[in-house]
């Protein structure tokens, strides 16, 4: 299956730089490519540390808040007041003065002295107030102040919420689940690129094959004009040997198209853009020997990546439901503010300024939002867990299938191997019959193409077993292991992959200037 399309827009046919001479890649280094190199790979990275980038965000729901604010505003025109006013002051200093005069004329009436004294020193007191009174200012007074500056800083700290814990949960869930996601992509790479490998060396043997086919056409073609010299073979004869040679000549082009092919299907894979050469891997391990189904199956629930995929998901879908239902709690928050003010002309005469508030929210009722949000977080739970089922039963039919995949591909092994021994021995023998005039020219063709043909055969049911069995191996979950590149991780985006990009988008067109 592929692990990236093609770009949009293109024809599908992808070549490489020549190169000399020809490096070899084995498909040990190739996973290894495919591991650093793989866009899907890098993409998935990239997404992984955006996951964990949202923890912190989490987080936020239950750390202290610190902000501050500051505006500033122009009033116009200036708001002032005035305390009192001159007829008012006159007035008072008037009751003052009248006052004073009664007491004066007061102690003049009385005989004791003291008391008279008393009586004029009061007199003296109300007429000094009346004084004071009359000389008075009237006080100004600005309410609003045409230049005014306000600050706040204020601190926010949540002391209970019943959703923190498991929104926390779910964003470390979605971190691992992330995660895993990545490490399923990486298999997934891991095996697109066995399968191209082992591609691109069944199309090196094909070539092979065709080489010695065209080798083969050849030497019966000199064989047939030697004996149409001698008289021995009819023109017709040599002519059908020409055109043997010929198509053989043409599937050896077809071959090394097919090889050029396989080879840039895998380099897109590994990221590279050089000619390179590939080689018949090592035998794969055989998963399969003396193991039986239900050991197997115990091994893929142990290591399938879909399954851990699953219970997390799971989890996920629980703890959502259980945020749902933490929505009906009461949130508690402490707040403390401190404020600055340059309008202190006024009623108010200190610029700084503090509270403390503990704030609480209780939610009684939101129109049905929460019991909605109930229900279909039940719903997806209910759904997750009918998909484990189903990702059960998948897993077992497909470790089922590869089984007998794997057997049937090993008898194809040895069915077309014994098939290839003797058309070998088959082709032997025309030629030398034929070299002797007993076989005719048509038995040899015969045997040639069934030479070839079973050639063929034989090495596409070896590779074919070989894919087999790393098949196997990603059905059980094991194929990162067994081909060892658990521990490379993908390339970063490097400054040198920004400005290459960033150079390539500058020879593009804009699309204002497109036409």
């Amino acid at each position: 299956m592929p692990v990236s399309a093609a770009p949009t827009g293109t024809t599908g046919l992808f070549g490489l730089r020549p190169v000399e001479p020809l490096p070899v890649v084995t498909l040990e280094q190739a996973f290894g490519l495919a591991a650093r190199r793989s866009t899907d790979l890098r993409v998935a990275a990239a997404q992984l540390r955006a996951a964990e980038a949202n923890i912190t965000k989490a987080w936020a729901v239950v750390l202290p808040q610190l902000s501050l604010g500051a505006n500033y505003t122009f009033n116009t025109p200036e708001q002032t007041a005035k305390f009192g006013s001159e007829e008012q002051l006159q007035q008072q200093a008037l009751l003052f003065r009248s006052l004073g005069d009664l007491t004066a004329q007061s102690a003049a009436l009385t005989p004791d002295p003291r008391q008279r004294q008393a009586a004029l020193e009061r007199a003296a007191q109300l007429g000094a107030a009346a004084d004071q009174i009359e000389s008075q200012e009237i006080t100004e007074f600005v309410i609003q102040p045409a230049h005014v500056v306000d600050g706040a800083l204020t601190f926010a700290m949540p002391l209970f919420s019943g959703r923190a814990l498991p929104l926390l949960q779910n964003a470390y869930g979605a971190v691992a689940l992330t995660r895993l996601g990545t490490q399923q992509a990486r298999a997934a790479v891991l095996w697109g690129v066995a399968r191209a490998y082992l591609q691109a060396v069944a199309a090196k043997s094909f070539v092979a094959i065709a080489d010695e086919q065209v080798a083969s056409a050849t030497r019966h073609h000199a064989l047939a004009e030697q004996r149409a010299a001698q008289g021995m073979m009819t023109a017709l004869a040599v002519e059908r040997a020409l055109l043997d040679l010929k198509k053989a000549e043409q599937q050896a082009i077809q071959a090394r198209g097919a090889q050029r092919m396989a080879k840039a299907a895998l380099a897109g894979l590994i990221g590279r853009l050089d000619d390179f050469e590939v080689v018949a891997p090592p035998p794969v391990v055989a998963l399969e020997e003396g193991a039986a189904i239900d050991a197997l199956l115990a091994r893929a629930w142990q290591k399938r990546l879909d399954l851990r995929m699953q219970k997390e998901t799971v989890a996920l879908a629980e703890r959502t439901r259980t945020e749902t239902w933490t929505r009906l709690l009461p949130s508690v928050q402490l707040v403390a503010q401190g404020r600055y003010t340059t309008n202190t002309a006024g009623l108010v005469g200190e610029p700084l300024t503090g509270a403390v508030i503990v704030q609480a929210s209780l939610p009684i009722f939101d129109g049905g939002m929460t019991m909605g949000a109930i229900e279909e977080a039940t719903a997806k739970l209910d759904a997750e867990l009918l998909r484990v089922r189903q990702l059960e039963e998948t897993i077992e039919r497909e470790l089922r299938g590869t089984l007998d995949d794997v057997a049937l591909k090993k008898e194809s092994v040895a069915t077309t191997a014994a098939v290839a021994a003797l058309a070998h021995k088959q082709a032997d023998n025309a030629s030398a019959l034929f070299a002797q005039g007993v076989a005719t020219d048509t038995d040899v063709r015969d045997a040639r193409f069934a030479h070839f043909a079973a050639d063929v055969d034989a090495a596409r049911a070896r590779l074919d077993l070989q894919t087999a069995r790393l098949g196997l191996a990603y059905a059980l979950g094991e194929l990162a292991g067994l081909v060892k590149v658990e521990d490379i991780a993908p390339d970063v985006l490097a400054p040198d992959d920004v400005a290459a990009a960033r150079a390539a988008l500058d020879r593009v067109p804009s699309a204002a200037g497109a036409r």
